[in-house]
């Protein structure tokens, strides 16, 4: 196991303060939570990883940095691979995929700005303009990074987001691999929304109109407890030490989940679906593959999502994988099957098997 040594960020997490915001800051806080709070809580979870890594806070503007953790390879010749948590949570939500996915190359794995520990800067509130900063924001990474080239793997907002970016850059992209992406599919009107969602659960019709974690941060020190009643699956799925994780990561200023909530119609949905966008403007020369959870709760709104993206994009190579007994967090529910995956992939990006060719066309 390596030694544990978090780096500190050299920026204040929520922003820099007034001097009146500075003074409130030495009072009792009514949110049990703080920078070295959610520091500590990284640090728990980052207990599970048996590899070295490195810490970063990659700077992408004066008062902003992205935080960064590298697993390097000892071989160079790889395409390194990127990784985009999804909403809610931060970089390690991926902590049971990085010892074996960096044994074969290179891992990046950020917070994307507004989440996780990197900076909590504000965002423009309209679908178009949020989009477009993240997207902006990956591109100052990645120069600061050197990378010219890699791997994008994106976790449903995080896939959304990664998507956004090939869109953008497809030149950076050597292969794009979604997992149980949010965001794609064409919005239902009203009555098909109400037939969605009358069988579902009270919490679950309530993320559908509030900013999602709104509730946690209210209650003030009863959030901890809200996040494991709430979200008790993921005791199972991935441990104790991350769900406080996650309440951590929420309980600061949400300027990512305002993001967010810019972009989406409605939960499960967007402002500006990305199914369309992929048909008509995603470089047919991105290889793409697709990772879902059967049980997952976005498949049964989102219905045959990775299908009709592949059906987008016939004349490039597509892929599209199903993992039995797993659920929207594939990659935790089912780490070992989803690791084969996406190593069986990458194995295929270094012999340039997913270039699609009239000998090599696009598999489904």
């Amino acid at each position: 196991m390596p030694a544990l040594n978090v780096q500190k960020s050299p920026l204040p997490l929520n922003g820099h303060r007034s001097v009146f915001g500075r003074l409130l800051d030495l009072l009792p806080s009514w949110k049990p939570t703080s920078e070295d709070k959610l520091e500590q809580a990284e640090s728990n979870v980052l207990k599970h990883l048996q590899s070295d890594y490195q810490d970063s806070f990659v700077p992408i503007s004066s008062d902003a940095v992205i935080r960064t953790l590298t697993l390097t390879s000892k071989s160079s010749r790889e395409v390194p691979l990127v990784m985009i948590h999804g909403f809610g949570a931060g970089l390690l939500q991926f902590y049971k995929n990085l010892d074996h996915l960096h044994s074969e190359r290179s891992i990046h794995a950020l917070d994307l700005p507004g989440f996780g520990r990197s900076t909590r800067k504000p965002f423009p509130l309209h679908p178009d303009n949020a989009e477009q900063e993240f997207v902006d924001y990956l591109e100052i990474w990645r120069k600061a990074m050197r990378l010219e080239k890699f791997v994008l793997l994106g976790h449903s907002f995080g896939a959304y987001i990664a998507c956004a970016y090939t869109l953008r850059y497809p030149e950076r992209v050597r292969h794009l691999i979604l997992v149980d992406p949010w965001g794609f599919a064409q919005p239902p009107n009203e009555q098909e929304l109400n037939d969605k969602f009358k069988q579902s659960s009270w919490f679950w019709r309530a993320v559908g109109k509030l900013k999602p974690f709104t509730v946690v941060r209210t209650v003030g020190p009863w959030g901890p407890t809200i996040i494991k009643r709430m979200r008790a699956d993921l005791v199972n799925t991935f441990s104790e030490e991350f769900l406080d994780y996650v309440y951590h990561c929420n309980a600061q200023k949400p300027t990512g989940e305002m993001a967010y909530n810019a972009m989406q119609y409605y939960f499960a949905w967007s402002q500006r679906p990305m199914l369309s966008r992929v048909a008509s403007s995603l470089c047919l020369s991105v290889p793409l593959t697709v990772v879902c959870g059967r049980s997952s709760w976005l498949g049964r709104l989102e219905d045959k999502t990775p299908e009709k993206i592949a059906q987008a994009r016939h004349d490039s190579y597509v892929a599209v994988h199903y993992v039995e007994g797993a659920g929207h967090h594939v990659h935790a529910d089912k780490p070992a099957e989803f690791n084969q995956i996406v190593s069986a992939t990458l194995k295929l990006v270094d012999t340039d098997q997913d270039i699609a060719t009239d000998s090599n066309p696009s598999n489904k």
